[in-house]
């Protein structure tokens, strides 16, 4: 990163760059707000497209409608923010690890463009980022006195653009998360002329649910863009530690399901029409043929006991593997309810 500009010897500050994180939420249009009466002009909005936030159209119709005076770039995170598992046992999870892939993909932009000062809208405290874990964050990454956290800045050491008088501390909040501050960001909105409600953002990592099943299927899975649309399913289950059966329903479930079949994973079915469409991905080359039957009779058990059908028969499922062409079947009998590991 190039030099902190400070003052011209007129006194008047010097224009410095900045980039901001802007995800469309309250928090990071209030950052930018703030950032601008502080005296940070030339900021470039930067929205990094993830696979845990839907929604991402709107983020620019956000952009053009709270902060239409500056401009907007999206660039996509996808690859990058696979590596949340990898981190995830170092900050606090999910959110400290989510900041860490986000920062140091801000942290390559800001080198490549420049750029003085990363403005961000995190709160001290919210998701467990306190201010030991954010400097944490910001040292490991060669951030330190380079991110500029207008919604906390007053009880956190100031940055180095605080430091050169680039900026002028007094417009910037000292917000701890706590049950008031919501209330509180609410009320700064107002006075700025925000939408005093925050944007359609809503990380799937704050579904206890998805992450739930998401770290479930890292406990023996390597983390894909696959792996985090199969556990956006609701009925995501695992059959036993290694191996995992998802369930669609709707038609709308049952398009998204048809475009994650991996070549190895096996398709079931009740040959009846409307049937649940379920996909069965095990480690299928390191079990043997008695294991691989065993999987598969559980799936097709909690396929039938999800569906709700009665269990004084058996039922005919039929099942394919994804990269082959031959249909089998076999007969399988209703569990009793709550008789498999729940996912």
């Amino acid at each position: 990163m190039v030099a902190i500009a400070s003052c011209c010897p007129d006194g008047k500050r010097q224009p410095v760059r900045a980039i901001a994180l802007y995800s469309g939420s309250l928090e990071s249009s209030l950052a930018v707000r703030l950032a601008e009466r502080a005296g940070l002009f030339d900021i470039l909005l930067i929205y990094f497209r993830t696979p845990f936030f839907p929604g991402e159209d709107e983020v620019g119709l956000l952009a053009k409608r709270d902060l239409p005076n500056y401009p907007f770039r999206s660039v996509t995170l996808k690859r990058d923010f696979l590596r949340i598992a990898l981190v995830g046992n170092t900050f606090p999870f999910p959110c400290g690890a989510c900041r860490h892939v986000l920062l140091r993909r801000a942290a390559r932009l800001a080198r490549r463009l420049h750029v003085e000062v990363i403005v961000t809208g995190e709160v001290v405290g919210k998701g467990g980022l306190n201010t030991e874990v954010l400097a944490e964050l910001d040292q490991s990454l060669g951030l330190s006195g380079r991110v500029l956290r207008p919604l906390s800045a007053k009880v956190l050491p100031p940055t180095m653009v605080e430091h050169a008088g680039a900026v002028d501390r007094s417009p910037l909040l000292g917000l701890v998360w706590n049950g008031a501050a919501r209330e509180e960001l609410q009320h700064v909105a107002r006075d700025l002329g925000l939408a005093a409600s925050a944007g359609p953002r809503e990380c799937l990592l704050s579904d206890e649910a998805f992450l739930g099943r998401f770290r479930q299927a890292l406990a023996w899975e390597r983390a894909t863009a696959n792996t985090i649309q199969l556990a956006r399913f609701v009925h995501c289950y695992k059959i036993e530690p290694e191996a995992k059966v998802v369930i669609a329903f709707t038609k709308e479930e049952q398009k998204r399901l048809h475009t994650l079949f991996l070549p190895t994973d096996v398709r079931l079915y009740i040959p009846t029409p409307g049937s649940p469409l379920a996909l069965v991905r095990a480690q299928w080359t390191q079990r043997a043929p008695e294991e691989r039957a065993a999987i598969l009779q559980g799936a097709a058990q909690k396929l039938l006991e999800v569906a709700g059908l009665p269990t004084h028969r058996p039922w005919s499922i039929c099942y394919r593997c994804e990269g082959e062409e031959e249909t089998q079947r076999m007969v399988v009998a209703c569990p009793q309810p709550s008789s498999l590991i729940p996912g």
